[in-house]
């Protein structure tokens, strides 16, 4: 990996995102570079929050979870949309440069666990819709301007794997939003939590609704349907992150891109340099060295297409 440094940046992040979609995923070499990059991401990701103010401050962070009411009317179009958009699998390769990708192994347990639905225009213009309608709540209830890292949309397959209760380990700068637009229970499936206060919360509604909640600060499960049958329980995901300024689009990453990572100088994916160990850059410091000075002035992530990104 090393012949990597030969590259400029951008072309040096468009090669390592081609070996995470289409090479072996056993390379200790490759391993090794995830394993430093994870920890420069997080330090990205703490400079990040630090800079931009408190991420803790807003009402959310009283329990970690919190419900709202979902147009009906609303809601009976975006179930339609769900509904006829073509059905999909969580693959490896398919997530967007500069996001956080899914292992093989993983998306097939996630196969087996929903049943994933493309996010078509219509969709696309529906979430644009509801955003539009629903931002202001979402920024007061988590403290601070927010944009929409990521999507997916699914619906809950009868009970086949047990679900276990967990964190996603996320920086705690993003959180998750539920759009069930069917509502949720234990007869079409539901999300179980340990808020904040360490009360239990199992959500139970016959009307639609939305879900904001802290995703790496609460613990969660997914509550299969148990009776046998087609999949149920509709539902968007969203991720939100903590920005400077509010921004509206949806960005597209991918089925399986979970989350961006931090952008490190002029690369719009990461620190990628500084996870090679005794990388050089061009002023001869240190990569580590040269990163953390990047990731202190940045407030950018990467971009996946203009329209995407603001």
């Amino acid at each position: 990996m090393r012949e990597l440094l030969k590259f400029n940046d951008l072309q040096l992040v468009q090669k390592v995102h081609e070996f995470e979609k289409y090479g072996p995923e056993d390379d200790p070499t490759l391993g090794r570079f995830r394993v430093a990059r994870t920890d420069l991401s997080r330090m990205s990701w703490n400079s990040y929050v630090a800079a931009l103010g408190d991420c803790d401050a807003g009402p959310l962070a009283r329990t970690g979870v919190m419900t709202f009411p979902l147009d009906e009317g609303f809601a009976e179009r975006l179930a339609t949309a769900l509904l006829d958009s073509p059905r999909t699998d969580m693959r490896r390769e398919d997530f967007a440069m500069g996001y956080v990708g899914t292992a093989a192994a993983q998306c097939e347990y996630l196969n087996a666990c929903n049943e994933y639905r493309e996010l078509t225009p219509a969709g696309l213009q529906l979430l644009t819709e509801f955003l539009a309608k629903v931002g202001p709540q979402i920024e007061q209830a988590i403290g601070h301007p927010f944009r929409i890292g990521s999507t997916r949309q699914f619906q809950l397959v009868p009970e086949r794997i047990a679900s276990g209760r967990h964190l996603d380990g996320w920086p705690v700068a993003i959180r998750k939003l539920f759009i069930l637009p069917q509502g949720c229970g234990r007869r079409t499936g539901t999300t179980w939590f340990r808020q904040r206060d360490g009360k239990q919360l199992e959500l139970e509604s016959e009307r639609p609704i939305w879900v904001l909640f802290e995703n790496s600060v609460v613990w969660h499960a997914a509550a299969r349907p148990r009776r046998s049958g087609p999949p149920s329980s509709s539902t968007c995901c969203l991720r939100a992150r903590q920005i400077r300024h509010p921004i509206s689009p949806v960005s597209r990453a991918g089925i399986p891109g979970s989350r961006p990572r931090p952008t490190c100088s002029k690369a719009r994916g990461l620190p990628w340099r500084a996870a090679f160990p005794n990388s050089r850059r061009g002023t001869g410091k240190a990569g580590c060295a040269d990163w953390s000075e990047s990731a202190r002035l940045s407030t950018h992530l990467p971009r996946t297409a203009p329209a995407d990104w603001g």
